[in-house]
């Protein structure tokens, strides 16, 4: 609350306003008054997931793929403006590339290293603060989950390892399950609510998801099966015309704006028939070798549709000047015509005659460009267009609300006629420019070659798909819902184009998010990167997650028992996701996110409900039930001492003893006694009190975990969900190159030369090294290649005495191209190997299993599967397996060291 003194004296008080109340300082206090054990306890878990997630936060090294983003980050946050130094908050020096998924993460980064500064806290500051926003989500299911589920979700959330691990870490999964979690939040709250507000939000959320990864097509394709099956018996009685559809506040509604809103996005997804059309629409990957490339001859846009094959050219015929007068004249009678069938007001003509004319002017204007035609490279030019077409579009909007014409009649009045005007235009006239289309709108990679005066059949049919996908969105959106998809429309495309566009400030930003979000991951998919086997998340799952896995699965047969609508949604999620990510080619750790997020939502709530069966106020005040809390105690105990003697069986190397022997008696006496006190307590009272103790083991077992990966920096630790890690030695690395070579540079020796191969991640620690002209980056190779700019060590002592690369402070080599370096150490002290990225060993494959270089198997599926079964089986039944298996679950001890990268240095 903020107060004020006019000169009268009289205070003015600003609130802010919630549900029509001013809120005040004594509100608020009374507020947390009216908080109970619920509110209290959610923000006890919050603060406690915020320090877990920010302690030594920049303690773990530099992933590759972390690299990569805050470098992007870093070069935005550290670019200038444009016009005036729009936009402010960071520069222009990013364009939305697919391959580092969404924009809304480097923008994220920029936005906080311009306020904060850059380091390695920061840069992951955003992605634990996300982190922690996702451990509060279940607050706002609390009236749907239970209040108990709620807080069990919560604190399952905040100790999960792989949600833990990832929250500290520099990837978009985190966020992308904050986006999740809050849209399914949303969407079950409008269903019982029925309120607009929520399907607003939900559009903005929408908008950050696609903008976020691309994963968020995955997402909409789940949600919408869920709410398609919600919608269903409202759709089989309006087949039958039994009964009318609601518009509001039911699953079809929800259905709709979802579908309406995401059609677009998805346009690429006729890629995945281009071989019948005799199309690209999404090149192949270059590594596949069928990639078709641009006219100049470089390698295509992966993802992208193929600037060649047959070609539409511009304009598709030679007209008059005449004929185009005659269309105008046409044009201009029949909105003379439809004024001409009502009475004649201002408001008519400014509906019938102003809003069309004006709109398809302003298109056209926009098409046509005037005052950038004058200059292309003008970007003050450009925006003078732009406010010229955006002023335009006000003038219309005042047009056809003066006019009071219903919302789709004013739409079509508006956007008829400027489709029209831009479609003739393109087709008949010269206004469009190939060349500026291409530099303007499509990404600097893409060449035109001969093909300056038409475009490519392969775009054509792209755009026309776009365009018709927009199209049928927007006329079912509002046919059906009306205003409302106006607003989340509206909302949606503002965000998703601020974001694409880098604050519309690159035009090219539109095609990459519409086609090459989604078609540059249909051609990954051939490329399957990460090599993993197709049970990789039947491995993780059980390492890292298995209370959410185990209860989880519990979940999903009590509620189908229950026929519980939300219980059944959740676990259609959880599934659908394991299913999902099983099926894609790629798979990597940080995915496990995605799969464990809807699997603790659904444990937490089956973990909610038994957890209501218990009478605890009877187990506190009355003593009553005492034996099946003795089950909450006993059930723990016996499943810790049975997995150590069942280790203790199994390993060779352990031997076991009359203690053992002596426990396990005590094992069957304590499960003698608990079977005992499960008949005499009853299921209904035993059974949640010994899950609960198994759940409370679980969980404690798996903070443990958490807490080993998340907080273990010297790579002694040899952890599942590491895949491209940077190594502790990168660090070490950036010191001595400071504390030995850099003070060199300043006695006369040239710059630190760093191969090409390393560059990330030690790129991100050396950014101001190379900016003071300390370091930079040059390409190496093991042998001399003709024609080849590259440094080979080999030879490099010419017989002169100099060096051919010159006289450097100091030199850090990929492992692989280093060849026969004696000349180097002549004069230069040879330091290594270090690591530069680690890998999991993956002990987990079969030792037979053959992977191509791109992680194309050899083998057929059917081949593959029976070898992967009979792998399995053998694995079952070898103790040696189990023990190690046993041993890297409980310890991890393994027995093989990471697989990895190397480098070495070089000082004078």
């Amino acid at each position: 609350m903020t107060e004020v003194s006019d000169s009268a004296g009289e205070r003015l008080r600003f609130n802010l306003l919630l549900g029509g109340r001013g809120i005040t300082g004594a509100a608020i206090v009374g507020s947390f008054r009216r908080w109970g054990w619920l509110e209290f306890a959610f923000l006890a878990v919050m603060v406690a997931a915020l320090g877990l997630r920010l302690f030594e936060l920049s303690g773990r090294p530099m992933h590759y793929d972390e690299a990569i983003h805050v470098h992007y980050g870093w070069k935005l946050a550290n670019s200038a403006g444009v016009v005036l130094g729009w936009p402010w908050i960071f520069g222009t020096d990013y364009i939305h590339s697919a391959w580092m998924h969404g924009p809304f993460q480097i923008e994220m980064v920029a936005v906080i290293f311009t306020i904060l500064g850059d380091s390695d806290f920061t840069s992951r500051l955003g992605y634990a603060l996300f982190g922690t926003a996702l451990v509060g989500l279940p607050y706002f299911l609390r009236d749907h989950i239970g209040r108990h589920g709620a807080i069990i979700a919560a604190i399952m959330l905040a100790l999960s390892p792989a949600l833990l691990y990832f929250s500290r870490f520099g990837r978009n999964d985190i966020i992308m399950m904050f986006w999740a979690v809050a849209l399914f939040t949303l969407m079950w709250r409008y269903l019982h609510s029925g309120r607009r507000l929520n399907l607003y939000v939900a559009s903005a959320i929408l908008a950050f998801m696609f903008a976020t990864k691309e994963t968020a097509y995955l997402l909409v394709a789940m949600f919408g099966l869920i709410i398609f099956l919600a919608a269903l018996p409202e759709l089989v009685s309006w087949i039958h015309r039994r009964a009318a559809l609601s518009r509001e506040g039911t699953p079809v509604a929800l259905l709709l704006l979802l579908g309406t809103l995401t059609l677009p996005q998805c346009s690429a997804a006729i890629a995945l028939f281009q071989g019948l059309m005799g199309l690209t629409l999404a090149n192949p990957a270059p590594s596949t070798g069928n990639n078709v490339a641009n006219l100049g001859g470089g390698a295509g846009m992966t993802g992208a549709p193929a600037w060649q094959g047959g070609v539409l050219l511009l304009p598709v015929a030679d007209i008059p000047w005449l004929v185009h007068v005659a269309a105008a004249v046409l044009g201009f009678s029949v909105l003379l015509w439809l004024l001409s069938r009502g009475p004649l007001n201002p408001e008519r003509v400014a509906g019938l005659v102003g809003a069309p004319l004006i709109g398809a002017f302003a298109f056209t204007w926009l098409l046509f460009g005037p005052f950038s035609a004058v200059d292309p490279s003008s970007s003050v030019l450009r925006a003078v267009d732009w406010t010229i077409f955006l002023a335009m579009l006000l003038v219309v909007w005042g047009c056809l609300y003066w006019s009071r014409y219903s919302l789709g009649r004013a739409a079509l009045l508006a956007l008829v006629p400027a489709t029209v005007a831009v479609v003739y235009s393109v087709l008949l006239t010269p206004a469009l420019n190939i060349q500026g289309l291409v530099d303007a709108v499509l990404p600097g990679s893409i060449t035109i070659g001969t093909l300056g005066v038409g475009l490519p059949a392969n775009y054509v049919v792209a755009f026309l798909t776009l365009v018709g996908t927009l199209a049928i969105s927007s006329a079912i959106g509002i046919w059906w819902l009306g205003r409302s998809w106006f607003i989340c429309a509206g909302v949606f495309y503002l965000i998703w184009t601020a974001l694409y566009t880098t604050m519309f400030t690159n035009l090219s930003g539109v095609f990459t998010g519409f086609w090459q979000g989604l078609g540059y991951w249909i051609a990954q998919q051939e490329v399957a990167r990460g090599n993993q086997p197709w049970y990789y998340y039947f491995v993780g799952l059980p390492v890292y997650e298995l209370l959410p896995l185990v209860f989880g699965i519990a979940g999903i047969v009590y509620f189908f028992r229950r026929r519980d609508i939300l219980g059944l949604a959740l676990a259609l999620w959880a599934v659908l996701s394991l299913v999902a990510y099983t099926i894609a080619s790629e798979k990597m750790p940080w995915l496990l996110v995605n799969i464990t997020t809807p699997f603790i939502i659904l444990a937490a709530k089956y973990l909610g409900e038994i957890s209501g069966l218990v009478d605890w106020r009877d187990l506190v005040e009355r003593g009553g039930g005492l034996m099946a809390a003795a089950l909450l105690g006993l059930a723990p105990l016996i499943a810790v001492a049975t997995v150590y003697l069942f280790r203790q069986y199994i390993d060779p190397q352990l031997a076991f003893t009359l203690e053992h022997w002596l426990l396990l008696a005590s094992v069957i006496s304590a499960s003698l006694v608990a079977a005992f006190i499960f008949r005499l307590s009853g299921p209904r009272r035993a059974a949640p009190a010994a899950a609960l103790g198994l759940a409370l083991l679980l969980l404690v077992f798996g903070t443990w975990g958490a807490f080993r990966a998340a907080y273990t920096y010297d790579d002694s630790n040899i952890e599942m969900l590491v895949y491209a890690q940077g190594s502790a030695d990168l660090k070490e690395t950036r010191q001595t190159l400071q504390s030995e070579a850099y003070p060199t540079v300043t006695e006369g020796y040239k710059p630190v030369k760093v191969d090409y191969d390393v560059w990330f991640p030690l790129q991100w620690y050396v950014r101001d090294d190379v900016g003071d002209g300390r370091l930079n980056f040059q390409c190496f190779e093991a042998a001399e290649e003709e024609g080849s700019d590259c440094i080979v060590l080999e030879g490099s002592l010419n017989d002169d005495g100099a060096y051919n690369f010159g006289s450097v402070a100091g030199l850090v080599v990929k492992d692989t191209h280093i060849g026969e370096d004696g000349d180097v150490r002549e004069r230069y002290r040879k330091q290594g190997p270090f690591r530069e990225l680690l890998w999991f060993p993956e002990t987990y494959r079969r030792s037979d299993e053959k992977v191509g270089g791109q992680g194309r198997r050899h083998d057929p599926m059917h081949s593959q599967l029976a070898k992967d079964f009979r792998f399995f089986a053998d694995t079952a039944a070898s103790r040696e397996s189990w023990a190690g298996i046993l041993n890297y679950f409980l310890f991890r001890d393994l027995q093989t060291e990471w697989s990895d990268s190397k480098y070495y240095i070089y000082l004078p």
